[in-house]
């Protein structure tokens, strides 16, 4: 990566070091990338807010959610996916969360999203698809909104755990936002 930025920073004219620094700084700032691996921490949990609205998405999101852990603390997340995509798209979601072994998968119906779905329907697929994959039932609660799962979680949480936190509606991921800005969790 050191490489990367010199050569970067020689093609644009740059000093390395101003380079550097711009790479270790972005992210940091809510309004660098909206929706995108906003990152929290609160009370020693750590949070991700981030779209991840396919498996791919989810795989990186939950990727960096793991190397956040580090081994210590439970991972938690939110799943929940839009109604105009196949079953098997949505189960293949489901199969990528499954993967990385969440203590916690709080199942939301994206209810901004529902396009053409039964309200409950896309929680129903996604839920089966993660007890056929192993995941205990204990652990998959539902809930009918992404902010009432997003409370579910942070409820959940303790000190040590990660939550990663796929938001996919824009006026919900500003009051998650504004929800972690005074987040405390429990001891």
């Amino acid at each position: 990566m050191a490489e990367l930025r010199g050569r970067a920073a020689a093609a644009l004219g740059l000093p390395p070091p101003l380079i550097a620094a711009v790479f270790a700084r972005f992210g940091a700032a809510l309004a660098d990338n909206p929706g995108r691996m906003m990152r929290f921490e609160r009370g020693g949990v750590r949070l991700l807010v981030d779209y991840a609205h396919n498996a791919a998405g989810l795989r990186g999101l939950l990727g960096v959610a793991e190397h956040l852990r580090a081994g210590r603390g439970r991972l938690g997340l939110l799943l929940g996916h839009a109604g105009n995509r196949q079953d098997t798209e949505i189960e293949e979601l489901a199969r990528a969360a499954a993967q990385f072994q969440p203590a916690l998968v709080v199942v939301k119906e994206n209810e901004a999203h529902l396009r053409g779905r039964e309200p409950g329907e896309i929680p129903r697929i996604i839920r089966a698809a993660l007890l056929r994959a192993g995941l205990p039932e204990a652990a998959l609660p539902i809930r009918m909104s992404e902010l009432e799962a997003v409370h579910c979680a942070l409820e959940w949480a303790q000190p040590g755990d990660v939550l990663a936190l796929p938001v996919h509606s824009a006026a919900a991921r500003t009051a998650v936002v504004a929800m972690l800005q005074t987040y405390v969790p429990r001891p």
